[in-house]
């Protein structure tokens, strides 16, 4: 089990008139090569949650765990390494003058060899889709999709066991929110990474997510696969949430047509692809 999470509870600024109770007594489990998306209103606690998965923020209460063992005092810089965090807008955190020493400043600790350490700044570069003719560039010199897929590169090339995204794809254009997305993907189904994805995208969640976390007042509201969730679209607009798009045009279809017999269980445009091409198939006039 790559993640557990026992009775988590954090409050920020504690005993002051601005109180604010975060994350309230959370238990979770996740497992290894889970893509797992959270979701939920800004303030919910969904940032907090993540920045304890690799320690940034320290429990109030309640333990986590990381492959069975308690992060503590003594082990979190150990812990750090199997929890990759990549924060919104990554691209802000670059400083070093050229894209090769900026990705391999998390490993100069580790006593590799110059071949070992290119090896891992190389791969960790392909894996986000870039080729090696940008490694001697300054950071200055990529565009800002590229300057996003480096700053994650930086997390990648420290191997961990666990990817932790927040808004990764925030600011981006479609072709580069695909980009970043897509490689996301890519990195749990061919490398066995546990992928951990906070958005507000009700669209990427439904392609992307093997299981969704709700997440309101602190608390987890919800939690299951991607239909299992969207299907309580009364109770998730109600905390301020959304359904994916095709969703609600399937359903608002279903309760025009009735007789039309239409799978309103649809998520994502490829399933609405499927669904149609079957109505379609039986002669149906959608």
């Amino acid at each position: 089990m790559p993640l557990k999470i026992e009775n988590l509870s954090h409050t920020y600024m504690k005993g002051t008139p601005f109180e604010k109770k975060a994350l309230d007594n959370i238990n979770l489990e996740i497992c290894d090569g889970e893509f797992v998306g959270i979701i939920g209103h800004t303030g919910c606690g969904k940032s907090t949650l993540v920045q304890h998965f690799n320690g940034l923020l320290k429990p109030e209460e309640g333990n986590i765990y990381i492959d069975g063992l308690l992060m503590n005092h003594s082990n979190i810089k150990e812990m750090r390494k199997k929890v990759g965090l990549v924060f919104q807008y990554p691209e802000y955190q670059l400083f070093e003058s050229t894209v090769y020493k900026d990705i391999a400043f998390g490993i100069k600790n580790e006593k590799l060899s110059p071949e070992e350490e290119y090896n891992r700044v190389s791969d960790a570069l392909n894996k986000t889709g870039l080729t090696e003719d940008i490694l001697d560039k300054s950071i200055y010199d990529l565009s800002g999709g590229q300057k996003r897929r480096v700053a994650i590169a930086g997390i990648i090339v420290m191997n961990p066991q666990i990817l932790v995204l927040d808004e990764p794809a925030a600011g981006l254009d479609p072709a580069g929110r695909e980009e970043i997305l897509g490689f996301a993907k890519k990195l749990r189904d061919e490398n066995g990474i546990t992928v951990i994805l906070v958005s507000h995208s009700m669209e990427d969640i439904a392609k992307l997510a093997d299981k969704v976390i709700v997440m309101n007042n602190g608390k987890i509201e919800m939690i299951g696969k991607p239909k299992e969730v969207f299907r309580n679209g009364k109770r998730l607009n109600e905390i301020g949430l959304s359904v994916p798009q095709m969703s609600s045009v399937f359903n608002k279809i279903g309760e025009i047509l009735p007789d039309l017999n239409i799978n309103t269980d649809v998520f994502t445009v490829e399933e609405a692809t499927e669904e149609i091409l079957r109505l379609l198939n039986k002669g149906e006039t959608v």
